[in-house]
This record gives structure tokens, C-alpha cells and sequence, in this order.
């Protein structure tokens, strides 16, 4: 039990990182500004592109702190 703890600390503190980065930024940590978001083999296979969940598409900081906090 002790390394899964330590695996989700470590995961947490990475999370955190990354959002005080995006806000540094101005931009979504979910998809780093882009707007839109693909998944999986969509990457490497298809062309579809998903408006960001976080964001709803714009790409900004703001607009993924109102969706999420």
C-alpha cells in the first residue's frame, strides 16, 4: 500500500504542476491551448477533433477554472 500512496502523491503533485503552469500561461491545462482535444488512436488514425471539455474550445485558463472549480 505504501507505493500505491506514493505513486498518487506523486501523480497529485504532477497534476498541480501542471496547473499552476497553464494558469502561469493563460492557458487550459487539459489540452495546453489548443482548444480541442484527441484521444487514443485518434491521433494517429482519424481526423477528428473534440472541442476541449475543460475549456469548451477556447483554450484559456479562465474559461477552464469556470467549468471546473
Amino acid at each position: 500500500m505504501g507505493l500505491l500512496n506514493v505513486i498518487g502523491n506523486w501523480f497529485d503533485q504532477r497534476y498541480e504542476k501542471r496547473v499552476e503552469y497553464s494558469k502561469e500561461q493563460g492557458v487550459c491545462p487539459e489540452c495546453q491551448g489548443k482548444g480541442f482535444s484527441m484521444h487514443g488512436s485518434e491521433m494517429y488514425m482519424l481526423n477528428s477533433y473534440l472541442d476541449c471539455g475543460g475549456c469548451s474550445g477556447s483554450g484559456l485558463y479562465t474559461d477552464w477554472v469556470e467549468t471546473n472549480y
